[in-house]
């Protein structure tokens, strides 16, 4: 069993802006709606107007510039953006999703990708 953020020791968490396509799926068949819009080690917020429950369970992949290997885990809709009553009002209407077990080699690539900071779009 490889180790996953909810053992690891965790730093205080960074975030910055990326555009990465995010898939929902066992087979990344899907796109998940749009396109992620920030980043950190915890999770990402996805820009979507078709908004999901919160708590609803998804398997997200996507890829990080300059990383070869997919991230792919388990995550949960955090939190919502509605248009009517956003929660932060500098944030389209998106959703913010935790990741739950993201495996501690996909934990540093994140780390490394926010430690270059810049926006570098993967499509």
């Amino acid at each position: 069993m490889s180790p996953t953020v909810a053992n690891a020791e965790r730093a205080i968490s960074h975030r910055i802006n990326t555009r990465i396509a995010i898939f929902d799926g066992p087979y990344q068949k899907r796109l998940l709606l749009n396109y992620s819009v920030n980043l950190s080690d915890g999770g990402v917020f996805i820009e979507t107007a078709d908004l999901l429950p919160e708590d609803t369970m998804l398997t997200v992949k996507f890829k990080l510039p300059g990383f070869d290997s997919i991230i792919s885990c388990q995550a949960r809709v955090a939190w919502r953006n509605e248009p009517a009553f956003p929660k932060k009002p500098n944030l389209p209407s998106g959703m913010g999703l935790s990741f739950l077990d993201l495996p501690l080699k996909d934990l540093h690539a994140i780390r490394s990708h926010i430690s270059r900071g810049g926006l570098v779009p993967t499509w």
